[in-house]
């Protein structure tokens, strides 16, 4: 009986979610291989949880799952193991197989009994499993797709063409107003330029939206605060450059980072500064780490 056995760290609690790397990451890849691309339910021993999903990113696998994660303590230990096609189990007892011996003739002649309608029935299911097959093969088709998108959402360009088009998928409400709009110090040397001027549609707020891919996200505190500092001394020449959008930038605008991988550091920048992290999977999945409406 395979399952992968984790020990909760602090950080894992307060994001409500775990990560599986190191010599696990090889591990849980080829355990969980057929749960990719795909969501599930977690059975686990304090309830179950469902449209779940993995991110997989190089430096390891991650789970959230805040409900249950946020509900343990730091050291304890939880053992993942899949339970079926659509189900990973969580519990925090080592799974042990039992292997009950029966000695009785007429006990092992109902276990026969058993065994005979079992067989049956996954006569019954090959049959059905087989006359499935084409559809089958479409999902098949359909998650290769979906796995290679990720390879090319880890291009930069191409992500940020895509986001230009499709901001909305990651925040409902945004509308890109400008890309790349040049930030200017007055010196001609020193500009700066943003990815995205956004609008939130609900607030006529400015949102600044930064597109980092392979973890390039080292000097996003620098770009905060450079970005920050000249919005807030520039607001009325924003707003009279953007006022065919009725934008009403104020010092409240927003900031927003979307990013293909995380770490502890740039979740913690985001969490302390109210900075929105959307993780983007393949360019279909996207999870707020640190949430927009905060």
């Amino acid at each position: 009986m395979e399952y992968i056995k984790k020990k909760i760290a602090l950080w894992e609690i307060k994001y409500g979610q775990i990560a599986i790397s190191s010599r696990d990451y090889e591990i849980a890849k080829k355990l969980f291989n057929d749960y990719f691309g795909i969501t599930f339910k977690l059975e686990t021993y304090k309830g179950n949880f469902f449209n779940k999903h993995f991110l997989d990113a190089k430096w390891g696998l991650r789970l959230a799952c805040k409900p249950f994660f946020s509900q343990l303590n730091e050291g304890e230990t939880i053992y993942l193991q899949p339970l079926d096609r659509n189900t990973i189990k969580i519990s925090k007892e080592e799974p042990i197989e039992e292997i009950e011996k029966f000695e009785d003739s007429e006990v092992t002649e109902d276990i026969s009994k058993e065994i005979s309608k079992l067989l049956v029935g996954l006569v019954k299911e090959n049959k059905e499993l087989r006359e499935e097959n084409k559809d089958l093969i479409r999902y098949k088709d359909r998650l290769e797709k979906y796995q290679n998108l990720e390879y090319i959402f880890e291009d930069e360009q191409f992500m940020e063409d895509w986001l230009e088009r499709n901001i909305h998928k990651a925040i409902a409400n945004l509308e890109v107003i400008d890309r790349q709009p040049v930030i200017s110090w007055n010196e001609l040397f020193m500009r700066n330029k943003p990815d995205f001027f956004c609008l939130d549609k609900t607030t006529r707020e400015l949102v600044i939206v930064e597109n980092k891919v392979r973890g390039r996200h080292k000097k996003v505190e620098t770009q905060f605060l450079t970005y920050s500092t000249w919005v807030k001394r520039n607001l009325e020449k924003i707003n009279k450059k953007y006022e065919d959008k009725n934008l009403k930038a104020s010092k409240n605008f927003k900031f927003v980072i979307i990013t293909d991988t995380t770490d502890e550091r740039l979740e913690a920048i985001c969490e302390d500064n109210k900075i929105a992290l959307i993780i983007i999977d393949g360019g279909v999945v996207f999870e707020e780490i640190v949430p927009y409406y905060n």
